[in-house]
């Protein structure tokens, strides 16, 4: 049998990796990966976002670690590179540098410095590969290297690596889509600020001194030290650590000898929290609902989080529950992670025992303290005890004024989309209603929003909609709280159901930030107002 080496199309095999779904915070976070394993370690790690003279973004991260020599270097952006990783290395196919860097930028350029070897820097270039359609890497010159340096201002002194994604072609394409530059400033900040919450959640444990002073971490973004980001809490006083016995705690896996750590926590309600502040803080990078469930970690850093991945829906009730669960590397083969590690495969084995003995432990304490602070949402009035008028009434303003609530066609098949004689908008997810229950069509209810406003609606598809008066409001506070006047509560909610109704009536695509502002500032009026206990 004759053999033949295949050698894969250069710009073709570069295209498919840029496809391997990597987000611009899981592809930074790749990167940090490299510069804190076993054998790099860095200390600091900096990440930079800044514009180029032609307003382009781009993103430089620069770390203290033993950096590379000549040869280490061309290896390490080798595609499939011979580097080994030890064990709790957080690195470990050899691709996450190239395919996370590449999956945003059109140029990646590597420059390190190795104490007692000379300074040394490669470059992957896609167009120049599109160009050639050849397996191109250039390496640069001392005078090339200087030159970056100089005109960037910066300086590796003795030893460490700097990163260079140039040519976002994505993240560019989307601030350049803003006609407004406030609005293309908005999107940058937002860019940003979403990063830094990403990565102190990420790696909250090498920030936090968890794991000591040898392993501990400085990150930061844009010369901002990042502060760690704890999914359970652990700070606050009413943070309920749910005791499991060891059987539960740790999961011996056949053939493998080192266990998986299960830990269960039962994070504080609004009220329980130290400070509003602390409560808004807690539920991360993502809502209060989609924060519930598991943290899953590899070798300390977090390679999963939110969600019961598969073991059990997501509900309402048990938001407070969060679990922790760590998988060490020997264990990689068995949980099938995937190169830029944001998918975990469980076990069988492991998806049994969280379902069946650690799930119910946990849920049912969030369940009871879920329950105990939504005493307080009950709002007794005539409004709200008219159900079959209040459907009689909403039905025949949806038929009269010709809106339609429907399933997205837009590819966001859990999304509602609302067609009103002003046009379309996209209102909320399905879960987003069906939380609040399936046997009432059109309601009034009060609940915990995670924003400042007082009210707002959410819609099902088949015409249904729902508002929700916001709980968390102080206005709700001196109000529905406190007045027994249901007179006064019935009126509030016919007002608040009305201006929602308008929205539902009025709101498109092209208006939505006007009845998004109106609704803010009349909340931020009423808080106002509330505060200064004019109201």
């Amino acid at each position: 049998m004759k053999e033949i080496t295949s050698i894969p199309n250069a710009s073709r095999t570069f295209k498919a990796l840029r496809n391997l779904g990597y987000d611009l915070y899981s592809s930074i976070a790749d990167v940090v990966d490299n510069a804190i394993t076993e054998t790099v370690k860095a200390k600091h790690i900096a990440v930079y976002f800044d514009f180029d003279p032609d307003r382009n973004i781009v993103c430089r991260i620069q770390d203290d670690g033993c950096g590379m020599n000549e040869n280490e270097l061309e290896e390490a952006m080798r595609l499939g590179t011979d580097t080994t990783y030890e064990e709790n290395d957080l690195g470990k196919f050899g691709m996450g540098m190239k395919t996370a860097s590449l999956s945003h930028c059109d140029t990646l350029t590597v420059i390190s410095k190795k104490k007692g070897s000379n300074i040394c820097g490669y470059r992957w270039d896609i167009n120049n590969i599109q160009k050639k359609g050849k397996w191109i890497l250039l390496q640069l010159t001392k005078d090339e290297i200087d030159l970056i340096l100089e005109r960037e201002n910066l300086d590796i002194a003795n030893h460490g690596t700097i990163v260079f994604w140039d040519n976002l072609f994505l993240i560019n394409e989307n601030y350049k889509s803003y006609s407004n530059e406030k609005f293309a400033q908005n999107y940058y900040f937002r860019l940003l600020s979403r990063l830094k919450l990403h990565l102190g959640m990420i790696y909250h444990r090498f920030l936090d001194g968890t794991l000591g002073k040898e392993d501990s971490i400085n990150l930061t973004v844009n010369d901002e030290p990042l502060e760690p980001w704890d999914p359970f809490c652990r700070s606050e006083p009413n943070t309920e650590i749910v005791e499991l016995n060891k059987d539960l705690e740790e999961l011996i896996i056949p053939k493998y000898s080192l266990p998986v750590h299960i830990k269960g926590y039962v994070v504080p309600n609004k009220e329980s929290f130290s400070s509003e502040e602390a409560w808004k803080n807690a539920k991360g990078v993502l809502s209060w609902n989609d924060s519930q469930g598991y943290y899953i970690y590899r070798a300390n850093r977090i390679i999963r989080y939110g969600g019961w991945h598969g073991t059990k829906a997501k509900d309402e009730h048990d938001k407070l529950a969060r679990v922790s669960i760590d998988i060490n590397a020997s264990l990689d083969e068995l949980f099938q992670i995937t190169v830029n590690k944001t998918k975990v495969q469980f076990p069988e084995i492991l998806y049994h025992h969280l379902k069946t003995k650690v799930n119910p432990k946990i849920v049912r304490k969030a369940k009871a303290k879920y329950n105990k602070s939504n005493d307080k949402l009950h709002v007794n009035n005539n409004f709200r005890k008219s159900k079959e008028k209040i459907d009689e009434v909403s039905k025949g303003l949806l038929e009269k004024n010709k809106i339609k609530t429907n399933v997205s066609e837009n590819g966001q098949s859990n999304s509602v989309q609302v067609q009103n004689p002003s046009g379309t908008w996209l209102s909320n997810k399905i879960n987003d209603f069906l939380k609040y229950g399936s046997e009432r069509d059109y309601e009034i209810v009060s609940d915990h929003l995670e924003d400042g406003s007082l009210w707002k609606i959410v819609c099902n598809n088949e015409d249904k909609f729902k508002v929700i008066v916001n709980a968390s409001h102080p206005f709700y506070s001196r109000i529905y709280k406190s007045s027994k006047n249901k007179s006064a509560t019935g009126a509030i909610d016919a007002l608040i159901f009305s201006l929602a109704f308008a929205e539902l009536y009025n709101k498109n695509d092209q208006n939505a930030h006007l009845f998004d502002t109106f609704k803010t500032v009349c909340s931020r009026a009423l808080q106002k107002l509330t505060e200064e206990e004019i109201i």
